[in-house]
C-alpha cells in the first residue's frame, strides 16, 4: 500500500500556515516588549483582567493544526492498493519425474537440482498467487491442487518419485483441466476478458513416451486460453544407470518438444544446462507472469474527507475553548 496527493501542489499552502506560525510567535514578543510596567504588582490584579497564559498558546496551535489539516484535504490525499482476482493468480508446475531424471549431468543429479530450483521458485511466487504441482511420468499424478499454503507446496515435492517413461501430453491435458476447474464460473468471464485462468510451467528433460502426443496436449491448453512456460532441462552429455539392466542409458535433453509447446500456446521456452540456468529460467518466468496473469488492479481510496473531518473538529475545538478560556479577554 502507498499514499500519494492527486493535487500535490497544493501543499505549498502549508507554507502559509507556517507563516501564521512565526507572525504568532513574532506577536507574542512584540507584546512583551510593548506591555506596559506597573510599579504595584497589587494594582495589576485590579487593573489588568485574570490572563489566560498557555491556554492562548494551546488554542492558537490547535488553529495552525486544523489550518494545515485542511490544506492536506485540499491536496486530496489517497492510498493505493494492488488487488488481483483469484482467476488471475493461479500457477501449475509440471514436473517431470521419469528415470531420465537421474542423469548426473547436472549436479548432484537433474532431478534434485529441479527440485531445489522449483522450490526456490514457488518461494518467490506472490503470496496472493496460487500453486499446483502435478508431477508425470508414464502416469500423471496431482500432486498438490493450487494452493495459496507453501507449506503444501513444500511437502509435495519432498513426496515425488521417480518412474519409468514420460507422459507430457497427458500432463498438460491433466493441468489444463485442472486450472479450468479450478477457476470456476470465473473462467468463462476469464475467457471474455481475454485472461488466462492460470499459467503452466512445464519442466522437462525427454519427450513424450507414452499417452496423447505432445502437441494434442498443447491444443487443449491453447484452447483453454493457458500459456505453457517450458523448461528443458539437462544435456545432451546426460546418462543414467537403467535399475533393471544396469546398462548406461544416454538420455541427451530434447527440447524441440517443448518449443512446440510454447509456441502453440503462447507462452515461452527455455533451456537450461545447469541448476543456475534453471533458476534464471524461473526467474525469467516470474518476470513475465505479470502480464499473462492479467493487469494488476490499481485501488484508490481518497482520504480527503477524513481530513477535512479533521480540520473541521481542530477548529471547532478551537473556538469552543476560546469562548471558555479566553472569555476574560472580550
Amino acid at each position: 500500500m502507498t499514499s500519494d496527493f492527486l493535487a500535490p501542489g497544493r501543499l505549498w499552502l502549508l507554507l502559509v500556515v507556517a507563516l501564521l506560525a512565526v507572525l504568532y510567535v513574532a506577536a507574542l514578543r512584540w507584546r512583551a516588549r510593548t506591555t506596559v510596567r506597573f510599579t504595584q504588582v497589587d494594582l495589576i490584579d485590579r487593573v489588568a483582567p485574570q490572563r489566560p497564559r498557555w491556554r492562548r498558546h494551546v488554542v492558537a496551535v490547535i488553529q495552525l493544526l486544523g489550518l494545515a489539516a485542511a490544506v492536506v484535504a485540499s491536496a486530496q490525499p489517497v492510498e493505493r492498493t494492488v488487488e488481483r482476482t483469484n482467476s488471475e493468480g493461479r500457477i501449475l508446475v509440471l514436473f517431470d519425474v521419469s528415470l531420465s531424471m537421474q542423469a548426473t549431468d547436472v549436479d548432484p543429479d537433474r532431478f534434485e537440482a529441479a527440485r531445489t530450483a522449483a522450490r526456490d521458485f514457488v518461494d518467490e511466487v506472490d503470496a496472493d498467487i496460487e500453486v499446483g504441482l502435478v508431477s508425470f511420468s508414464g502416469t500423471v499424478a496431482v500432486e498438490v491442487q493450487p494452493t495459496l499454503d507453501r507449506s503444501q507446496l513444500d511437502r509435495g515435492l519432498d513426496r515425488l518419485e521417480l518412474g519409468e517413461s514420460t507422459a507430457i501430453g497427458d500432463a498438460l491435458s491433466v493441468g489444463t483441466r485442472l486450472l479450468v476447474d479450478a477457476a470456476g464460473d470465473a473462467a468463462d468471464d476469464a475467457a471474455e476478458a481475454d485472461v488466462a485462468p492460470g499459467v503452466i510451467v512445464l519442466l522437462s528433460d525427454g519427450e513424450t513416451t507414452v499417452g496423447r502426443l505432445t502437441a494434442d496436449g498443447a491444443q487443449e491448453a491453447a484452447e483453454a486460453g493457458i500459456p505453457v512456460f517450458t523448461i528443458a532441462f539437462g544435456t545432451d552429455a546426460g546418462v543414467f544407470d537403467d535399475p533393471v539392466t544396469g546398462d548406461r542409458v544416454p538420455v541427451p535433453v530434447r527440447p524441440a518438444d517443448l518449443e512446440l509447446v510454447a509456441d502453440i500456446t503462447g507462452g515461452a521456452a527455455f533451456e537450461a544446462r545447469t541448476g543456475t540456468e534453471l533458476v534464471d529460467a524461473y526467474d525469467q518466468i516470474q518476470d513475465s507472469l505479470g502480464t499473462t496473469l492479467g493487469e494488476e488492479i490499481e485501488i484508490v481510496r481518497e482520504l480527503t474527507w477524513q481530513w477535512a473531518l479533521l480540520a473541521f473538529a481542530l477548529l471547532a475545538t478551537a473556538w469552543a475553548l476560546s469562548l471558555w478560556w479566553l472569555r476574560g479577554l472580550v
